[in-house]
């Protein structure tokens, strides 16, 4: 028995130092276990804390950013100021009332625009409007957007109202013409003429002579010496035998 003590006590002598490293080795384990699992953790504090205004209505990085409340700077004042404008839309109203006469004297100027017939003779083709006529000069089907007046070579051509010279020509399809612009929109064109009266610019008034018959038009040599006559108004044909 004795004997057994003596070797214990001997291995234990010789194997004292393996065991006092394999008892720090736990305890440094022990150690880093308790600080990684058990010790309360240390938050990392943003260094922009503080700065980062945090608004009610946030908005997320897949939504449009219309408007970020944490870079309006403007004044709550200047917002109502804004709002107290808003309310003063009866002003308008007011400036809309004083529209009001200049209405009624363009209702007046229209009134006023009368139409005189341009020749004294008869219509000897008519507007056609959207339906499709045959032509003899041009050997074809096309509609006639204007009024053709027979008559002789001198014949006095008159303005149909008052109005403002705008054009003066003569070219291959309408021969010598005169270009008329009226109030309302309206124009009115002379083709088939001659010894005109009128220059560009010129003033007329409704029943003024500003030519007379000559040669008929090119694109209607077949019908003769005539008066063609075309009104628009915005830019869209009307037939002339509805103004007299």
């Amino acid at each position: 028995m004795k004997k057994t003590n003596g070797g214990a006590a001997r291995w234990w002598s010789e194997d004292k130092g393996f065991y006092m490293i394999l008892l720090l080795c736990v305890l440094a384990v022990a150690v880093a276990a308790y600080v990684l699992f058990v010790s309360p953790q240390t938050e990392q504090t943003d260094p922009l804390d503080g700065y980062m205004y945090e608004a009610e209505d946030s908005v997320t990085a897949s939504e449009p950013i219309d408007h970020v409340p944490a870079m309006d700077s403007t004044p709550q004042t200047d917002t109502e100021q804004v709002d107290e404008t808003a309310e003063e839309e009866p002003a308008a109203e007011t400036s809309g009332e004083v529209q009001e006469p200049a209405e009624e004297e363009a209702e007046q100027t229209t009134a006023a625009l009368t139409f005189t017939i341009p020749i004294e003779r008869d219509v000897t083709r008519a507007y056609s409007g959207d339906t499709l006529e045959y032509d003899e000069t041009t050997r074809d089907w096309r509609t006639h957007d204007a009024a053709d007046y027979g008559g002789e070579q001198g014949d006095a051509v008159c303005a149909i109202a008052d109005g403002t010279v705008t054009l003066v020509g003569d070219d291959t399809i309408y021969g010598k013409y005169v270009v008329l612009s009226h109030a309302q929109g309206m124009n009115s064109l002379y083709a088939g003429l001659d010894e005109i009266s009128v220059k560009e610019g010129d003033s007329v008034s409704g029943g003024k002579q500003i030519a007379v018959l000559g040669d008929p038009m090119p694109l209607e040599a077949e019908q003769g010496v005539h008066l063609h006559l075309a009104v628009t108004k915005d830019g869209e044909p009307v037939d002339p035998a509805g103004l007299f």
